[in-house]
């Protein structure tokens, strides 16, 4: 991989113009949005409407966009459900906006906007293209390595048929993955580059990853009834784990390509798979459901592990924070 603005180096700035803690602050109201958007969601009866819409479309659940329009598509009464699924995947992107309002802040949203790309000018097409095609090999062998691991610790609760539709899904797993496309905007877009004012990249890197993580709790409550107290804790623990661990491999990359929103969101699809590269574990137990979070870990730590101690001999890239954000 070609060297790429590794000069770059964090710069502290004040914070003032988004008021104390603004990370904390963007979490509470994204977490505030997914709960109050997933409230609505179960009143609604919005999950008996898209498990209709899937039965009539006769396809399986799937996290992207095309899967959410085959349900429209085959049961339009599922629009206002699937509007309500996605609303409340897109918590982070819209907790960026309330922040920027809240704080009457609107460059904020241009800052973050001006982010979504595929690499920074100073990176370059060239080199940029060159970081995309390592982002796309790596994780698509860190997806096949944990369906190795799978296959080897949880074999019988593993789904793993390889088929040329595999390739097909993988731009749709890297542009069209919900999570990934209406996420990054707040994790990458915002979060991170407001973190690098006064946090070193691995730091910054693990905060956002836990917050990442975290954020998720609120729709993963059902781990507690179907596990128990501790069976959960287990659950979500290793869950926490590999976000923390892929948090800090995008930040390598994310840099390396010139704070590039759009090269996170690729990287957030692919990392969730749709295209099951790796496999599918669907396994009844906390133990099963522990281990293939474990197994989805493994690659990216040891992936993370080699990419810091490269980052410390040749550079990070692009760490410049995100400036002040009160100037109209």
């Amino acid at each position: 991989m070609g060297h790429t603005s590794a000069s770059f180096t964090t710069t502290p700035l004040p914070a003032h113009d988004l008021g104390r803690r603004p990370v904390l602050t963007f979490w509470l109201i994204a977490v505030a949005l997914e709960v109050l958007l997933g409230v609505a969601f179960l009143l609604s009866g919005a999950d008996a409407a898209i498990e209709e819409g899937l039965s009539r479309a006769g396809i399986d659940f799937g996290s992207d966009l095309l899967t959410a329009g085959r349900v429209v598509l085959a049961y339009p009464a599922a629009l206002l459900a699937v509007t309500l699924a996605l609303a409340q995947v897109a918590a982070p992107d819209l907790a960026v906006v309330l922040l920027a309002r809240i704080r009457r802040a609107p460059r904020l949203l241009r800052l973050v906007a001006v982010r979504f790309r595929p690499w920074s000018r100073e990176v370059g097409a060239r080199t940029g293209v060159g970081i995309w095609l390592v982002v796309i090999g790596v994780f698509t062998a860190c997806n096949v390595v944990s369906g190795l691991l799978h296959r080897a610790f949880v074999p019988g609760d593993l789904v793993w048929q390889f088929s040329w539709s595999m390739l097909a899904l993988l731009p749709v797993a890297m542009f069209l993955d919900a999570g990934a496309l209406l996420e990054e905007n707040g994790w990458r877009g915002f979060a991170l580059p407001v973190l690098l004012r006064t946090h070193g990249p691995i730091a910054a890197s693990v905060i956002v990853g836990l917050a990442w993580a975290s954020w998720h709790y609120p729709v993963k409550f059902d781990a507690f009834l179907d596990y128990g107290l501790w069976g959960a804790l287990a659950y979500l623990g290793a869950f926490t784990i590999k976000i923390v661990a892929i948090s800090v491999v995008m930040t390598f990359f994310w840099a390396r390509a010139g704070q590039a929103t759009l090269l996170a969101v690729a990287m957030h699809g692919l990392s969730n798979d749709v295209a099951r590269i790796g496999g599918l574990v669907d396994g009844p137990t906390w133990q099963t459901s522990a281990v293939s979070e474990l197994n989805l870990a493994a690659p990216f730590i040891v992936l993370a592990v080699v990419l810091v101690t490269y980052a410390k001999r040749k550079g990070w890239g692009d760490l410049r924070a995100l400036p002040d954000c009160s100037a109209r």
